[in-house]
């Protein structure tokens, strides 16, 4: 693809890459139509939660879990967040022509999916307006609460990832200008200073904000949201120097794994298989692979931490887990969420002759899946043993949880789908 941006190309290779802004197949309404229709549950089941409080939820304290499924989503959403503007980050300061298909790929999965774990804090909170306590409350708080550190962390780095998207997207938008008349508002409002000259600053500055956002992707995602866990010592499993590199390893995984999904999916949908080559994919899947099982690891070293010599609290936890109430989903997640998808792709590196999209598909969903059980059992089980002398509770989503954490998922599609027929998802060739 590096090449193909050096030098002119056919217009056929241009028509190629504006095939979602061209044409709007039956498919595309018919999903769009479900995802509204998540949507609209969502809004009611929000609207729900908002009017009769959090008791609607089965989150309680002191007996039970706290936090549920909306810190977990919000976990989730923010590793997910990570990897893929740290793709795009990577191709540009590492020059990895071969990869710049997929860079806009995870540019914008970043967008929409900070924007998801906002929501999911909202919907934590219980009422929307007490998000201006965090802003009203912020000096007070700066200091010592690492929840002020990670609103602070997260803004700014929404900030910086539209920023990027804006900045490495503003040729294409000059030229779809005189494609597409009927937008040429939005585009010209977007391309606000826009010279033809810029393309060195540009270039420059977005080799600054790549910098400036993987130094933020180590304070968020291995510093600030591990933070908000770590150091509370009165919570067992919490409690330790190990938060950091588990949570960063955990993000980048899920993250990759993510854009891989995408890639492909994009790739058969509009047959962007001359762009979108096997080797990206199986490239990306490989470091995917390794990363899996280098989180296994870690997550070895934790389950060893909690039971060789731990306070009872950390046994009490890892017997949840391990042969507990929590070992059967635990144990699958385990092998078939990370185990075998991991191996899957390293074999496939191995032996190239056995790579298969369709098997990369399988194991990137599984992965997927995998990460956002994890962050379940990394959330609820700490908080269903309690040190004070309180029995033991338990915990089970409602159906306005469920269907608050399915409609983010759909929003997320929705959003994505949106700016597929709006903007262009991959780079245009130079005219």
């Amino acid at each position: 693809m590096g090449a193909i941006m050096r030098r002119q190309v056919p217009d056929r290779a241009t028509l190629d890459l504006m095939r979602p802004l061209l044409h709007t197949s039956r498919i595309f309404y018919i999903v769009c139509g479900i995802l509204l229709i998540l949507a609209a549950w969502f809004l009611y089941a929000w609207i729900t939660q908002i009017s009769q409080g959090l008791g609607v939820t089965t989150m309680r304290t002191p007996v039970g879990a706290a936090w549920g499924v909306y810190i977990v989503n919000f976990v989730f959403f923010v590793g997910i967040a990570h990897g893929g503007i740290a793709v795009a980050a990577a191709i540009r300061l590492l020059k990895l022509n071969s990869y710049k298909p997929i860079a806009r790929i995870g540019e914008v999965l970043t967008v929409v999916s900070l924007m998801m774990a906002g929501i999911s804090i909202v919907c934590d909170m219980g009422r929307p307006d007490k998000i201006f306590n965090m802003v009203l409350f912020w000096p007070q708080r700066v200091g010592w609460s690492p929840l002020s550190w990670d609103i602070t962390v997260i803004f700014l780095y929404f900030i910086l990832s539209v920023s990027y998207l804006w900045l490495t997207m503003r040729k294409d938008l000059f030229l779809f200008v005189r494609r597409f008349s009927k937008r040429a508002w939005l585009y010209k409002f977007l391309l606000i200073g826009y010279r033809d000259d810029e393309g060195e600053k540009v270039d420059s500055m977005a080799r600054w904000l790549s910098v400036t956002i993987i130094f933020l992707i180590v304070m968020l995602s291995g510093g600030v949201i591990p933070w908000i866990f770590g150091l509370l010592p009165s919570r067992p499993g919490w409690f330790g120097a190990l938060a950091g590199p588990y949570f960063l390893t955990a993000s980048i995984a899920s993250a990759i794994a993510a854009v891989i999904l995408t890639a492909i999916v994009l790739r058969r949908i509009f047959k962007w298989q001359t762009y979108i080559k096997p080797e990206i994919l199986r490239g990306l899947g490989v470091f995917l692979g390794i990363i899996t099982l280098f989180y296994l690891y870690l997550m070895l070293s934790e389950q060893l931490t909690m039971r060789y010599a731990a306070p009872v609290s950390e046994l009490l936890i890892s017997d949840m887990l391990l042969q507990g109430e929590f070992a059967p989903i635990f144990w699958s997640m385990l092998i078939l969420g990370f185990f075998v998808p991991s191996m899957m792709l390293i074999i496939q590196a191995i032996r190239p002759k056995w790579f298969g999209i369709t098997r990369t598909l399988i194991a990137v969903l599984a992965i997927i899946i995998g990460f956002w059980i994890k962050r379940f059992f990394i959330v609820v089980p700490s908080l269903l043993r309690p040190l004070l002398p309180f029995q033991g509770g338990s915990y089970n989503p409602s159906w306005v949880e469920w269907s608050i954490i399915a409609g983010t998922i759909a929003i997320t599609v929705l959003l994505y789908m949106i700016f597929l027929k709006i903007f262009p998802i991959m780079e245009m060739p130079e005219e």
